[in-house]
Formats: C-alpha cells, structure tokens, sequence
C-alpha cells in the first residue's frame, strides 16, 4: 500500500496514495461555530469550501502555531483538508507488519487510526480516512461556511 508520509507535531501518520488528492501550502481558515477543537475551520480549496481538521489535535496532541501544510483528502464524507506540519515523502508499506491498537490512538478518537506500526524506529500510525470527518460535520461546516 503506498502511502503518504506527513508529520503532524511528534507523530508520524501515513495516508493512502489513493484518498490523497493534493498537498499545498496552508491557506486562510475561518472559524466555525459549534464544532470539535480538532477542526480548525473552514477554507476556499479551488473555488470550494472545504473543511480544515487539525491532525495534530485529532490524535490527542496540540495545536501547532507555525504554518503548516495542507493535504486535501477524499473521506468518506466529501473533501478534507488535513492540516500538518511537514510532508515526509510516499513509501510502500505493503510490508509493514501489523500492530494492534496503543493507547496513543485510544486518546483520541479510535476511529481514525486503523493499525499501529514503526517506520525508521518510530512510531507509525496508518490513518482510516474514511472516518477523519462525520458527515454530519462535513455538511453543517461547508453550508455555514457559504452563509
């Protein structure tokens, strides 16, 4: 499975090639009301509201204040971007072995991580972007955004 490689505060996570439409520099974020502290907002992605999720703070971590990247994704929900601090590289991890779930992803949201494993001698979480962002979540952000 190729995967793409980001760093998000002192985590590596990796996202399938596949879901992974394109990665650009952080664009302007507006905030939203009433929703989860990971979600950052909402920002125009070519010519389109698309909701912003603060990887860092999904996983349990912190809010990062340096700019960081975008990596828009295709979730089971519509288009997210995830915002990260640094894209790594692509690398197969076909060969990766597999791992059963810690208690770094029972901090957040178990949904998001589908297997836990070591890249390099660090710790790799393989992320299920399926679930990043409910659909629910998704529709109130994009419809507010437009108001």
């Amino acid at each position: 499975m190729s995967s793409l490689l980001v760093r998000s505060a002192d985590r590596i996570c990796a996202l399938p090639l596949a879901a992974v439409t394109e990665t650009m520099r952080e664009l302007e974020c507006v905030p939203c009301r009433d929703v989860p502290v990971w979600v950052r907002g909402a920002s125009v992605v070519r010519g389109h509201a698309v909701p912003v999720v603060d990887l860092s703070v999904l996983l349990g971590g912190v809010r990062s204040e340096t700019r960081g990247r975008f990596v828009t994704i295709r979730s089971g929900s519509g288009t997210v971007a995830l915002l990260v601090d640094e894209i790594v590289g692509v690398r197969n991890l076909a060969n990766m072995p597999d791992a059963s779930r810690t208690p770094l992803l029972e901090a957040a949201d178990a949904n998001h991580g589908s297997q836990l494993g070591t890249l390099d001698g660090q710790l790799l979480a393989v992320l299920d972007v399926a679930s990043i962002l409910p659909e629910e979540l998704h529709t109130k952000i994009v419809t507010e955004s437009r108001a």
